[in-house]
């Protein structure tokens, strides 16, 4: 049952904001050894691993109903197969603090589904302006990073937008699955993306053929357990206690952290325009705010 935010729920979702901004460091680091596919199976298997562990510990029911699973199965797709490929392929091409910036877009997204999907939701002056004001912000992005580029990334830059978006379906779907704790949803999304990823992993990358560095393999793993299982058990846990509207307030948190992993762990750099789009989106997340 969703309530008021307490103390605690503002304490889980800054620490979300923290691992999910770490998330895309720990990325690009992993993609110095392996590709996208493999960065997203292990990704996908390690939390599968640790979240069903964390089940039969506690002895949690898994969700029932015919409904419940197909809507875990549909989470499964947008809110960890589809997205886990498409960020670390955009990463390929483009920084992590760029990734987590663009990423800061999907409660822009939110309101836009609202709108179509939703009888009790439409498009406010205010909320109008928001997206506008937000999506300004992801045109100068562009501007800079893409356009002018020599080889240009845009479409690096519209995986990373577009697996955002699909983290927004996701977050929707969530909300209407019903008797069931957040441990208990967490684990059933990523054993049905488990099911799935493993075999296509087998394969299309033979994964013992692979030889993993060190700091590839740090990465995964850190990737995996931390900013993916605990990270994915606090998000399901804000959505089923507080809802996917105070959820959406991790967006604010999310590129400052990636922005500052970046810069100490990578070695990344940020420009004036990069930081005048961080102010748009981030002042259109916050227009859009009911």
């Amino acid at each position: 049952m969703q309530r008021q935010p307490t103390r605690t729920d503002y304490i889980v979702l800054f620490a979300l904001g923290a691992l999910w901004g770490s998330s895309f460091g720990a990325i690009k680091i992993a993609l110095h050894g392996v590709t996208p596919l493999t960065v997203m199976s292990v990704r996908i298997l390690l939390a599968g691993a640790a979240l069903l562990l964390l089940i039969l510990v506690r002895k949690t029911p898994l969700p029932r109903g015919i409904q419940n699973w197909i809507k875990i199965s549909w989470m499964a797709l947008f809110g960890t197969l589809i997205p886990f490929f498409l960020v670390p392929w955009g990463q390929l091409q483009i920084d992590s603090s760029l990734a987590a910036i663009l990423m800061a877009v999907s409660p822009l997204f939110a309101l836009t589904l609202g709108h179509f999907f939703s009888e009790h939701e439409s498009f406010t002056l205010r909320q109008l302006l928001a997206m506008l004001v937000g999506f300004s912000g992801i045109l100068l992005v562009f501007g800079e990073n893409a356009i002018s580029s020599i080889n240009g990334n845009i479409w690096a830059q519209l995986a990373v937008i577009g697996a955002g978006f699909c983290y927004t379906i996701s977050g929707v779907i969530v909300s209407r699955v019903r008797g069931a704790s957040a441990d208990s949803v967490s684990a059933s999304i990523f054993i049905c993306s488990s099911v799935i990823v493993f075999p296509l992993w087998m394969i299309l990358e033979q994964p013992w053929s692979l030889h993993f560095e060190t700091e590839s393999l740090l990465a995964l793993t850190y990737l995996g357990l931390v900013s993916t299982g605990m990270a994915f058990l606090m998000r399901y846990y804000i959505i089923l206690r507080a809802g996917a509207v105070f959820l959406s307030y991790v967006a604010f948190i999310i590129p400052m952290f990636g922005i500052l992993f970046g810069i100490l762990f990578l070695g990344e750099t940020i420009s004036v325009n990069t930081m005048g789009a961080v102010v748009l989106i981030l002042s259109g997340v916050y227009l859009g705010r009911k």
